[in-house]
């Protein structure tokens, strides 16, 4: 199935089990917080679905858009969570990374994750790819990059860049990473031969890489996976052939990865893919408020339309609302002590970069 085909089979599926009336919500207009500034991925879907929304909802109130940038998000979600109304007049626009900085124990973050209900969430999953100058002939060939020296370029260590590094550590490789470059910085270089491996979201692969793949410059690697409600970790579905990072884990060492490390991956790839966009009300929320915001959304994933406007952007993925949403949400959590002090002392190891303790 291509990856055409999996939008459209998603977007039928979803269809066919939404309810088709307009849902009540008293209010005559619904302030959005975003976070972060005009432009980006949290802003360009809230964008998108605000029209969609307003039609789901029975006495169309008027959608505000308030983009309030700075601090990587985290200032603005603090007063989210402290101010929100419970009346469904306030809804907030989340991103993988303000979910990260959560769980790397930022500083700056004041809230917990129980101090929202989600009423959408679209998962936003990497594929990873490599040159042929690490001796890789096909995908998964972990065996014909043995002994190669992998260099990665990405943005910030404690960005969900550092995913790349984590799995082709864990897979026994030396690789040397290079921080603070631009959006886009990552598969420049690796198309001037500066890195030899890099990732890209579904959308941007889709568009960038797979040329790369057709001429023979990149040989697609493997993936993350995701995880779907029940918590279960499988594979992408825009890229079934392809086998996820836990799959070649388990081909190289004979044995799972457990412990304090399996812990560590699975709170990181929760923040930085199962969530990956997510827009969700204060949990001071009635019931109500819940019901009426989650069977809307369900009517805005259903539609067509706004499959089809957002295909690229949201990357085809399968979108969440109601209890899938909130059963993913579960899956977010805080490190335990023994996982947070494994990834702690790995940063500081691998990537010369210290956590907060």
């Amino acid at each position: 199935m291509n990856f055409k085909s999996i939008i459209t089979a998603t977007a039928i599926a979803v269809s066919l089990a939404l309810p088709a009336a307009a849902q009540e919500l008293a209010i005559g207009r619904i302030n959005v917080t975003v976070p972060f500034g005009e432009g980006g991925g949290s802003d360009t879907l809230v964008r998108a679905v605000a029209p969609y929304l307003t039609k789901a909802l029975e006495n169309e109130p008027t959608v505000l858009i308030r983009n309030e940038p700075g601090g990587g998000g985290i200032p603005s979600t603090n007063r989210f969570a402290k101010r929100a109304k419970s009346d469904g007049s306030d809804i907030l626009a989340l991103s993988s990374s303000i979910f990260l900085a959560k769980t790397l124990k930022s500083p700056q973050i004041d809230f917990q994750f129980d101090e929202f209900v989600p009423v959408f969430i679209a998962p936003m999953a990497p594929i990873f790819y490599v040159s042929p100058t690490t001796g890789a002939q096909a995908t998964g060939d972990v065996e014909g990059m043995r002994g190669a020296q992998l260099v990665f370029g990405g943005g910030r260590q404690d960005s969900a860049d550092i995913m790349t590094v984590l799995q082709f550590d864990l897979l026994g490789f030396d690789i040397k990473s290079v921080w603070g470059l631009e959006r886009g910085g990552g598969r420049i270089g690796f198309e001037r031969g500066e890195f030899n491996v890099d990732h890209q979201t579904t959308a941007a692969y889709v568009r960038s890489v797979q040329p790369l793949v057709d001429e023979g410059i990149a040989i697609t690697f493997m993936t993350t996976g995701i995880i779907d409600p029940s918590g279960k970790i499988v594979r992408d579905p825009n890229f079934p052939d392809v086998p996820t990072f836990l799959e070649l884990y388990q081909k190289v060492h004979d044995k799972p990865l457990s412990g304090p490390a399996y812990e560590a991956y699975l709170g990181l790839m929760g923040a930085t893919i199962t969530t990956g966009k997510s827009i969700v009300l204060p949990s001071s929320a009635t019931r109500e408020v819940v019901k009426a915001y989650s069977e809307a959304f369900s009517q805005v994933a259903g539609d067509p339309a706004f499959r089809d406007a957002t295909k690229e952007s949201l990357g085809g993925y399968q979108l969440y609302t109601g209890e899938d949403a909130q059963a993913l949400w579960g899956t977010v959590t805080d490190l335990s002590p023994d996982a947070y002090a494994w990834l702690t002392n790995w940063y500081e190891t691998k990537v010369g970069f210290k956590l907060p303790r």
